[in-house]
């Protein structure tokens, strides 16, 4: 990778970890209007409303960032305002400056994902290496008839395994993970379990947890993505204990299950377990009480709600601000991105014309007449052009932002 590519995306990076901190905070307050707003909300609607405010906050700045590279390739090579080879001079000193501090910067950020990702490949091998055996037929008739029966979606693959409590794992076809201790449970504490590992097949949570999880390696610095993705366990939970009390559970043995098997260690984090809701409290609490919703709704505050999501859209033209950072469009023709420019330029002599990519001449017309490209001698940033007779005709020096200097000819 060339200085100029690392300093272009160095600079790209510190605009999109500006982007995160301010649509982060954006998305945040988005939320917490919204659930403001979402009292009597169903847990289906509101665990949707909270995984689309945590891709939200992954989503915005990598647009934003798109929207910025757009924009500076967009923006023409601006004029010297003296020699270009002084100017060159001038801001590498600048660029190197910059890089020192943006490249710790993103090993900082490329070391922490790269720790959280192999976390998370971690529990992914130890779910691999789980010795599991077959169910047994009683148990297996039963999942065939609530998942058939009751819930009308394909019946999932069984086995019985040393785990804490009932999960679904499985990226591609999903399995449900049984211990032992599920069999001796009274039958309705059983089945309501069952019915809800069945509602996080049938709503393919374990794909869905692992992007979110990959989402998060990379916002692991953000403390927003942190809290969303615990309101985003709470509430998928939720959505499947209502899943699955609508499909035949019964509450109270649904949450007298809970209270069992909550005494036992917690399954990995990447399983989906019928007991992995951080918010253990309130889940009994929904299930025993009689109010089916979550409380009233403030007054007013869905229009403060669409209010804070409309600014997260409009946070998307900061991307527009990268005019204002005159070293970006330099830096942009100069690395790998930058496209190839024509430079037309005239003296006294006479017109020329240059074709040139990051800095290296790659055609050149004298007058209106073409030159072979073994007329044309580049040593870094000197160039020569030379005549029929391989004589010098015209002698300049290019940078790599395509900006070219040379004796006026007579």
């Amino acid at each position: 990778m060339s200085f100029f590519t690392a300093a272009y995306l160095a600079r790209l990076e510190v605009w999109g970890l500006a982007a995160v901190c301010l649509q982060g905070a954006l998305v945040m307050l988005s939320w917490l209007g919204w659930a403001r707003a979402a009292g009597r909300w169903s847990p289906a609607a509101r665990h949707r409303l909270t995984c689309i405010h945590l891709a939200a906050i992954a989503v915005l700045p990598a647009i934003t960032v798109g929207v910025l590279h757009w924009t500076v390739s967009r923006v023409g090579i601006a004029p010297p305002h003296g020699s270009p080879v002084a100017e060159l001079a001038r801001h590498m000193a600048g660029y190197r400056s910059f890089l020192a501090l943006a490249l710790p910067l993103a090993g900082v950020w490329m070391m922490g994902g790269l720790t959280m990702l192999l976390g998370l490949l971690r529990e992914v091998r130890q779910l691999a290496r789980l010795p599991c055996r077959a169910a047994p037929a009683g148990l297996y008739r039963i999942v065939h008839r609530l998942a058939s029966g009751h819930m009308g979606m394909a019946v999932p693959d069984v086995k019985m395994a040393q785990v804490a409590s009932p999960q679904v794992v499985g990226l591609w076809r999903a399995v449900v993970l049984v211990p032992d201790t599920l069999v001796h449970l009274p039958q309705a504490e059983c089945e309501a379990l069952l019915l809800h590992e069945l509602a996080h097949v049938q709503q393919r949570d374990f794909r869905w947890n692992l992007l979110q999880r990959i989402a998060l390696a990379a916002l692991w610095f953000h403390p927003a993505a942190w809290m969303l993705y615990r309101r985003v366990m709470r509430e998928r939970e939720m959505r499947c204990d209502a899943l699955a009390i609508r499909h035949g559970a019964s509450p109270p043995a649904l949450a007298r299950g809970l209270v069992r098997l909550a005494e036992r260690r917690a399954p990995a984090a990447l399983a989906m377990a019928v007991t992995g809701d951080g918010d253990f409290v309130a889940r009994i609490h929904r299930l025993l009480s009689a109010e089916a919703t979550s409380g009233t709704p403030a007054a007013g505050a869905r229009p403060v709600a669409l209010a804070l999501s409309a600014l997260c859209l409009l946070a998307l033209a900061g991307g527009r601000l990268g005019q204002a950072d005159t070293s970006l469009p330099d830096l942009y023709h100069s690395s790998i991105f930058g496209p190839t420019v024509f430079v037309l330029a005239h003296d006294d002599a006479g017109s020329f014309a240059l074709r040139i990519r990051r800095g290296r001449v790659l055609g050149a017309t004298v007058g209106r007449q073409p030159l072979a490209r073994d007329r044309i001698r580049q040593h870094g940033g000197h160039v020569i052009l030379l005549d029929a007779a391989q004589q010098p005709i015209l002698a300049l020096t290019v940078t790599p932002q395509n900006r070219i200097e040379w004796d006026g000819r007579p």
